[in-house]
């Protein structure tokens, strides 16, 4: 997973479109704002939620398909991105965080201002609270079987 540019990698730790990443390379709808739609496989993806899809159908609103072999979205026409039921929301986030938390040879030297310190605690905040909201699901559910 190249990224492009520090504001990038920014908007993958601090939006859902680490989701959008983790639905590459699997097959998908795209509603659009326009009430077109996009079935099709999700080629690729970036933080900024622009994606380019693979043999996909295009469904414009009148409901006539066109098939197309790629297809480019830019993300201010998206609506929704429908994931597919296969894949759990915050294992597939987890595991797009660890893609993506591998040690920087720029970050190893500088120091952490006040501002990196402080993202740093909150996202760990952040994942300490999505463990136990997981952990409480699991306990409710031994309780009611």
């Amino acid at each position: 997973m190249s990224l492009d540019s520090k504001r990038e990698r920014h908007f993958l730790y601090n939006s859902l479109s680490i989701l959008l990443k983790a639905v590459e390379k699997q097959r998908t709808i795209i509603d659009l704002r326009n009430e077109a739609s996009i079935f099709g496989i999700v080629e690729q993806t970036d933080a900024y939620m622009n994606v380019v899809m693979r043999d996909c159908v295009f469904t414009d609103p009148r409901e006539d398909s066109f098939k197309f072999d790629m297809f480019f979205v830019q993300a201010r026409n998206i609506r929704c991105v429908h994931i597919p039921p296969h894949i759990r929301i915050i294992p597939a986030i987890k595991e797009q965080l660890k893609r993506l938390s591998y040690p920087s040879k720029e970050m190893k030297n500088t120091k952490y201002t006040f501002k990196n310190k402080r993202t740093q605690q909150r996202q760990q905040e952040s994942l300490e609270a999505v463990e136990q909201i997981l952990e409480s699901r699991e306990t409710k559910s031994q309780f009611t079987k």
